[in-house]
């Protein structure tokens, strides 16, 4: 009865509830006794024990954690094998093709992401990944399908040759294997009563069918708004009605949707849009499930807009935003059959609306215009909490502030931008009197990819601090312009001093601080700061006289085990200097070097004692999620070599995740203890220094801001590029210094970066690489 509720949490997207229930909230170490598996395992329940492996692999598959998932439907296999209960055994081989296939698509994602940071190394390495990956999965299918067909198992057939038909594909655009397979299971799929696998399997077939005859080999994202068809063929339509008709027999109303919902996208790639929409409002009365109506809400809201009918369109549009906010949480995972591919399936539904809004303040005047801008806002800060939530995945629940950021201050001005497939728009808010704002529209005819190639360009001239002849100030001004020139007349009458930052994708990479006018830098006119969005920034101000810094610091070289085999990092040779600088010239502060810069440590120091700033001088790599972004730490591990006697010592890795529950166990331990209450204030700053982000990538910045959010702090200072060891001890004690005086953070960085701009004004040290590359991410005060 407890798998059987852990399976409907887990189908409700509730899949942390599933765990617990089949295992226990710490499964890492044993299953505790009261838990599904726990009860199976006291009593010899072997049946009972297969049936919880399995649906533990099933919610670790659904959260993405596929190593787990791999190693329980193993389990679930083994046992299922010694009891010889071939049911089972194909349910597990299914479990495991199915898993190792999603395998294979991360990598595809990562393949893609490290062409974007010009990895080559990287590419060959997840390409060869994703080749072995879809190799397994093969091999489990077709296990299960010989073992489906031994047995006489209709479904269990069925499902094996949907998934090997997609592998084939993937595997080739042409291959016949995949062809021959699809029509197996169209006719075994036939022979199957009428039930809601059969129906399900049509709208599948449907699709693949569709893909299999798309000739472009862009079909292999697979993304919902997508059109696959190249001919009119009449088979999707009679697949997709098919299973319309069963539904109807069997009364299931969320399979009737569904298919109600292709058929309806089906028609709208043939440009036949009122038979289209009639099938899509059919969809949407007949839905439950929140992802099935953010997509057929999506649908309508691009059908209304071709039409030329933006009202309605805005009006689905922002129906389909609003069933995505209910289930942010789960946008990481996959649900149910449906492949959630954020940039594909879930980013463009915000992108298009706010292009429709946008465009239509064109049209509006005075207080219209105004008005229209405050519905656009809100749906810059939900795209921007659903990219964060996308990239942190399960493991950290974001918690929104309803209280936007320019009524914190008549001095703050916040700059958002957006990045539209041909222009730029960027949003100027000001504060308008008491609890009030006012914002500003302006375009910059750019298109996408040519402001993603002028943003690498000026990101590398940035880094170089080599560079005699400041090749960047041209594209620094050049940037300049966009962004800053056409708001100063609103920045100099409304006296603004703060600038914050919400920027959109490549923009992220580059520090704002750096760009020029001519004359002189942003810096040296306004303070910066960085927010990952409006309702994640709590403004509070610090007093500095509790300032108290907890550093860790890695001097030595490091080698870290990462997908890509091993990664060696530089020792950092003035950490030292920079640990001991903060602890001399901060009272009560407290330095940890190497072997002692251990993730137990840092735990027990913040057990012991309250500190509102943790400085970490160590190494950090961000990668695609939260999974493959890590800092690197002092402790030493030990791992044996494949088919080798002999052991390997790697540097332990501090994840994003590991960093969460470390942060967590110390807050829960002071829930527990009334003497330590005061652990329960949030960090006020995260400081990393010798961290890089790549060029050319959008999604490191997110990582950025998302380490920030795992350690539960206000605010982080962290580098965009590796910077040079001396300016780093000298700027960050200068900026501790200056901010323990009483200045704002953002003021505080602000007059050390011109401070040392004066002290460097005619040395090459007054070049943007040795200052710029500090941002300020989060509360700014």
């Amino acid at each position: 009865m407890l798998t059987e509720q852990a399976q409907i949490y887990s189908r409700l997207g509730q899949h942390r509830r599933a765990v617990t229930i089949l295992c226990g909230q710490n499964h890492a170490v044993a299953c505790s006794q009261d838990s599904a598996l726990g009860i199976a395992q006291r009593h010899s329940d072997y049946l009972g024990e297969v049936a919880a492996w399995g649906s533990l692999g099933n919610t670790h598959r659904l959260q993405g954690e596929y190593d787990q998932a791999i190693q329980d439907f193993e389990r679930s296999n083994e046992i299922a094998k010694r009891i010889d209960n071939q049911t089972y055994i194909a349910s597990t081989l299914n479990g495991l093709a199915n898993t190792y296939a999603f395998v294979a698509l991360r990598n595809e994602r990562r393949v893609q992401f490290a062409r974007e940071v010009g990895d080559q190394k990287a590419v060959e390495k997840f390409q060869q990944e994703t080749t072995k990956n879809r190799h397994q999965a093969v091999q489990y299918f077709e296990q299960s399908l010989d073992l489906a067909r031994s047995q006489n198992d209709k479904a269990n057939e069925v499902r094996s040759l949907l998934g090997l038909v997609r592998l084939y594909h993937r595997q080739h655009l042409d291959n016949p294997d995949a062809n021959n397979t699809l029509q197996q299971a169209m006719v075994v799929n036939e022979q199957l009563s009428d039930s809601r696998d059969k129906a399900y399997g049509a709208i599948q077939l449907a699709h693949l069918l569709q893909l299999l005859t798309h000739r472009d080999e862009v079909a292999d994202t697979e993304g919902a708004a997508q059109c696959l068809e190249t001919e009119l063929s009449p088979k999707p339509v009679e697949l997709l009605n098919k299973a319309v008709a069963i539904a109807q027999k069997i009364q299931d109303l969320e399979v009737e949707s569904f298919a109600k919902g292709r058929l309806g996208h089906i028609y709208e790639c043939r440009k036949d849009y009122q038979r289209s929409l009639n099938f899509t409002q059919q969809a949407l009365v007949n839905t439950a499930a929140n992802e099935s109506l953010y997509l057929w809400a999506w649908q309508a809201g691009r059908l209304f807009k071709a039409q030329g009918r933006v009202k309605e369109a805005i009006n689905f549009y922002e129906k389909s935003v609003d069933s995505l906010k209910s289930i942010r949480n789960d946008l990481a995972l996959q649900q149910r059959d449906f492949q959630f591919d954020f940039r594909d399936n879930v980013e463009p539904v915000y992108r298009e609306l706010l292009e429709l809004r946008l465009e239509q303040t064109n049209n509006l005047r005075g207080a219209e215009i105004q008005q229209n801008l405050e519905f656009v806002l809100p749906i810059v800060d939900e795209l921007r909490l659903a990219e964060l939530q996308n990239y942190l995945g399960n493991d950290c629940d974001l918690a929104p502030i309803q209280k936007p950021v320019a009524l914190v201050g008549k001095s703050t001005a916040v700059i958002s931008s957006i990045i539209l497939k041909e222009r730029l728009a960027i949003i100027l808010t000001l504060p308008d009197g008491e609890k009030k704002l006012k914002s500003k529209l302006f375009w910059v005819a750019l298109p996408r990819q040519e402001l993603r190639d002028i943003i690498n360009d000026l990101r590398v001239q940035l880094e170089k601090r080599s560079d005699l002849e400041n090749t960047y100030k041209a594209k620094s001004q050049q940037v300049y312009d966009w962004f800053i020139r056409p708001l100063i007349p609103d920045l100099v009458s409304e006296k603004i001093e703060s600038l914050v930052f919400i920027s959109d994708g490549i923009l992220r990479s580059i520090p704002m601080a750096a760009l020029f006018d001519g004359k002189q830098f942003l810096i040296e006119k306004y303070a910066i700061a960085t927010a990952s969005a409006l309702t994640l920034t709590n403004p509070t101000q610090f007093n500095p006289v509790e300032l108290r810094v907890l550093a860790f610091g890695l001097t030595e070289p490091a080698t870290v085990k990462t997908d890509t085999g091993s990664r060696f990092f530089e020792p950092l040779s003035a950490v030292k200097s920079e640990v001991n600088s903060i602890t001399t010239n901060i009272s009560g502060s407290k330095g940890l070097l190497d072997q002692e810069f251990t993730p137990d440590r840092l735990q027990q120091e913040l057990e012991k004692n309250v500190y509102p700033v943790i400085h970490l001088a160590t190494h950090g790599k961000f990668g695609i999620d939260s999974r493959e972004t890590f800092l690197v730490t002092g402790k030493l591990v030990e791992e044996n070599r494949q088919k080798s006697p002999t052991t390997e010592r790697y540097n332990e890795k501090l994840t994003m995740n590991d960093l969460y529950q470390l942060i967590s166990n110390t807050r829960n331990g002071a829930l527990r203890s009334p003497r330590r209450g005061d652990l329960l204030s949030p960090i006020k700053l995260l400081t990393l220094t010798a961290c890089e982000t790549a060029v050319g990538s959008d999604r490191e910045t997110l990582g950025l801001a998302g380490i920030s959010i795992q350690a539960g702090a206000q605010s982080t200072i962290a580098s965009l590029w590796k910077v040079d060891d001396t300016a780093t001890v000298q700027l960050i004690v200068k900026f501790y210094q200056t901010w323990s005086s009483g200045l704002s953070k953002a003021k505080a960085l602000q007059a050390t970066q011109i401070a040392w701009l004066q002290a460097h004004q005619q040395d090459l040290e007054s070049h943007p690489g040795y200052w710029a590359p500090f941002i300020l991410i989060g509360n700014w005060l």
